[in-house]
């Protein structure tokens, strides 16, 4: 009999979420999901009913792809999110082990994770970002000069 090893990160998705996350309805158009998504510096948003029962999630990616099938101008177009929209989306437990969500999005190339509770109600989003804060929380600033900012 194998004997796992207990989870090294002490940390929980919900340490790391951002709850209350920012949400459209499933009617909101095209247009103004991508002015908030701009305005807010979102790659992803969350669609809900309203009553925070998730029912889909786009991103950027997902928007230009639809506009550009459409022939549209992303600005102006009135279509509802949910034309675009992903219905089928995989989510994460606020109670879970943040190494095993990692883990998950690294492995399913999923650059955020929605956090339902045992309801599936939304209670948050996991994002890389999420993991970038954790790999720098505490880390006192460096003098390197290793990043260059393009001119």
């Amino acid at each position: 009999m194998e004997i796992m090893e207990p989870c090294r990160m002490a940390s929980e998705v919900a340490d790391l979420m951002t709850p209350d996350p920012v949400t459209v309805l499933p009617t909101t158009s095209v247009g103004e999901v991508w002015r908030i998504m701009a305005e807010r510096r979102f790659r992803h948003m969350l669609v809900s009913d309203g009553a925070h029962g998730l029912l889909g999630l786009v991103s950027q990616r997902d928007i230009l792809a639809g506009a550009h099938s459409a022939d549209l101008r992303v600005e102006s177009d009135v279509r509802p999110i949910a034309d675009l929209m992903h219905r089928s989306v995989d989510t994460v437990r606020p109670e879970c082990c943040a190494a095993e969500a990692a883990r998950y999005m690294l492995g399913s190339k999923h650059s955020c994770l929605p956090v339902v509770d045992d309801h599936g109600m939304l209670v948050g989003i996991l994002t890389e970002a999420d993991f970038m804060r954790l790999a720098t929380r505490g880390v006192p600033a460096c003098t390197c000069g290793g990043v260059s900012v393009g001119a």
